[in-house]
């Protein structure tokens, strides 16, 4: 039996992948997440196989999680399941170690097929992923951001998404200090010079998502 632990701040995407999964011999959700920070705890007394985990969470991102989680079990398998399909969070995941990637907005049964792929010690990644290497942005782009520590990765994403330097130090358990020198690698190693640059930079690159404002 592969026993897997689903992290994902939406209860109901964790409903779908429960109903899914459980549906399927073989397979067993053994214990839920809301938060990277939760699922981490969760590890510790739960045996677990797989881990399928979101990007995109409220305190530490799905990044932030496979670098914790495989430091204390490497042979964990993760999965990062997320509407965040830009090849350098793809990368960015697998360099991590998460053995398989699967892009939302794809068949739910790419999910079943990552599971038996990465239980079989294979990576995956679902077949909308395979030409997103193709469609890059640009190869500087890809250079700047490879370029990035996880840690930068993660304060650059939070700056992108409007969080103040204090929000982010409580969100990763840095002083502030510590994260307004990683806004300034950031803007270095990026070369961005202001805030809408900074922005501009992670939708183009698919960091972050496009919001839409409404009018009242």
């Amino acid at each position: 039996m592969t026993k897997i632990l689903l992290v994902d701040d939406h209860a109901i995407v964790r409903e779908g992948y429960v109903r899914l999964i459980n549906a399927t011999q073989g397979f067993l959700v053994v214990a839920q997440a809301s938060s990277g920070d939760e699922a981490y705890e969760l590890l510790k007394i739960v045996e677990t196989d797989v881990v399928i985990t979101d990007f995109s969470m409220p305190g530490i991102s799905g990044l932030k999680f496979i670098e914790k989680a495989l430091n204390r079990d490497p042979d964990l398998k993760i999965i990062m399941c997320s509407m965040h399909a830009s090849w350098h969070i793809v990368n960015l995941a697998l360099k991590l170690g998460a053995k398989g990637f699967v892009s939302k907005s794809s068949n739910p049964q790419h999910i079943l097929a990552a599971i038996l792929a990465v239980a079989d010690n294979s990576i995956y990644l679902s077949d909308d992923l395979q030409k997103l290497n193709k469609e890059d942005p640009s190869d500087s782009d890809n250079e700047q951001l490879n370029s990035l520590t996880s840690s930068e990765f993660e304060t650059f994403k939070m700056l992108a998404k409007g969080l103040s330097i204090s929000d982010i130090a409580q969100n990763m358990n840095l002083s502030e200090k510590t994260i307004n020198n990683y806004q300034t690698q950031i803007r270095v190693k990026l070369k961005l010079q202001t805030p809408a640059q900074l922005v501009h930079f992670a939708l183009r690159n698919g960091i972050i998502m496009p919001t839409l404002s409404v009018h009242h």
